[in-house]
């Protein structure tokens, strides 16, 4: 019986013949890749690799960055100018010196940046808390919207007698919930061809707050232009213009 198994066992082992010739194994004579190898082989070519080059090397990074590199600077951005919290703190001050040299009534003034986010509301003594500071904003806001002035967007749906272009204004201003306000006194900041802000002055007469929010503009010296250029208030005192 022990005999038998023994006999078995030497019978199955010579059919699975095992020989091992350049890096194949060989069972029935059917070729495969050896595992064990396989393997050998692959460490001792990545031990080459690590020994003929030094993975921290310059070149090493260029080459595994060239792909990347390549995509980030095949994409062209957008230079975008962006109007500081100081440049609109001196706006607004400047709009409220050329209203006081002026003897304008008391106004607030509101510069918000290219977004329409606020960056800077002053209101001078004397003026009214209510509804003024609101209305300023709105005339901002208006032209961040419309990118043209608050003057501009009564102007163009009140030029003619159509009800209709009358209504558009109105429902434009109630889809804003009130943010936008068609009468003169918010002009766009200007810095070349882009828009980077907008001020928005109420409290005094409508041309009187857009000549301040224009002359704030321009007297902070910032390099900035303003639309409109020109105004048209004919209540001007100053003896400079």
């Amino acid at each position: 019986m022990k005999l038998s198994r023994i006999y078995t066992v030497l019978i199955v082992a010579y059919m699975l013949q095992l020989s091992f010739t350049d890096g194949f194994m060989v069972v029935d004579q059917m070729p495969m890749r050896s595992t064990c190898t396989h393997s050998r082989l692959s460490m001792s070519s990545y031990l080459d690799n690590l020994s003929s080059a030094n993975p921290l090397s310059s070149s090493s990074w260029q080459e595994a960055a060239s792909p990347a590199t390549t995509s980030s600077t095949s994409t062209d951005f957008e230079y975008v100018p962006i109007l500081s919290l100081s440049q609109a703190d001196m706006i607004a001050d400047n709009v409220i010196a050329c209203c006081q040299r002026n003897g304008f009534n008391p106004v607030t003034v509101n510069v918000l940046d290219a977004s329409g986010f606020p960056l800077v509301q002053k209101r001078m003594d004397g003026c009214s808390p209510v509804g003024i500071p609101d209305f300023s904003k709105a005339k901002a806001f208006s032209c961040i919207v419309n990118k043209y002035p608050s003057r501009a967007f009564r102007d163009r749906y009140t030029a003619d007698d159509s009800s209709a272009k009358f209504c558009q204004m109105t429902t434009m201003v109630d889809i804003s919930q009130g943010q936008m306000a068609p009468f003169p006194g918010g002009i766009l900041v200007m810095l070349g061809d882009y828009m980077i802000g907008a001020v928005g002055v109420s409290g005094a007469a409508g041309d009187e707050d857009e000549y301040c929010a224009i002359r704030g503009v321009l007297e902070s010296n910032l390099g900035l232009s303003t639309v409109p250029e020109k105004h048209s208030c004919s209540t001007v005192q100053d003896v400079r213009l």
